[in-house]
């Protein structure tokens, strides 16, 4: 059975078509929206993040200055939406990972502490990164640290981006093979589906967790992409 790796990837995932690209954010009304989700909280004072996806290894530009695993219960990663604007094009649309509602789960991520007294300038890259395709809404929600010596299963408020339902690039749970055809297929601006998969899982196994969906569609994207079939 392949594995899938980078190196794979890079081998066997073309290129986008050409096509045009999804339109740019509006940054002027994301940062209104970034200002009135976070009035009334003194400036001085830093916030957490839960990071689930792309975030877990892309915010050197917030320099958090504590990154811990952490998870959130009644919530699950899933590969809910349509990704038209960085592993995806409008013509060639990937799917990308949301934060949906499942009373009976929990999702495992990395919390993120963002502190003051510049909190906005330090949250506005990952705010336009989540926020700008519109297919998340900001929430308050509590997190659970993982319990160690130090911070015993803590509690805390942070931040956290789910997903909406009632946007157009949500399409909900698919079967695990229609996502991990997808995956195996999408690229654009931001790399490949596949990649950001891969990433999403190994980041979450260096902070000594485990997710069963991620590590099930890097065995499906990986065979797909060695054209791997089982012996007769």
């Amino acid at each position: 059975m392949p594995s899938l790796t980078h190196e794979l990837i890079a081998r066997a995932v073309l290129p986008p078509p050409p096509g045009p690209a999804a339109p740019a954010p509006d940054e002027a009304r994301l940062r209104a929206e970034m200002k009135v989700f976070l009035h009334g909280r003194d400036p001085k004072l830093g916030l957490w993040v839960f990071a689930y996806g792309a975030l877990m290894w892309s915010h050197d530009e917030a320099r958090p200055d504590i990154v811990t695993p952490a998870r959130l219960s009644g919530l699950a990663r899933r590969y809910s939406l349509r990704d038209t604007h960085d592993r995806g094009t409008p013509a060639t649309p990937g799917l990308t990972l949301g934060l949906e509602e499942v009373p009976a789960l929990a999702c495992s991520g990395l919390l993120l502490h963002l502190p003051g007294p510049n909190v906005e300038s330090r949250l506005w890259q990952a705010w336009k990164q989540e926020m700008g395709p519109g297919f998340y809404r900001p929430e308050w929600r509590d997190a659970v640290m993982h319990a160690s010596r130090d911070t015993g299963g803590a509690t805390i408020r942070t931040l956290c981006f789910v997903a909406r339902h009632d946007h157009p690039l949500h399409v909900g749970q698919q079967p695990i093979a229609t996502v991990a055809d997808t995956l195996a297929q999408s690229s654009g601006p931001g790399g490949t589906a596949a990649a950001y998969l891969l990433d999403a899982a190994d980041t979450l196994r260096r902070h000594g967790m485990r997710d069963a969906l991620l590590e099930s569609l890097e065995a499906e994207v990986a065979r797909r992409l060695a054209g791997w079939r089982p012996a007769a």
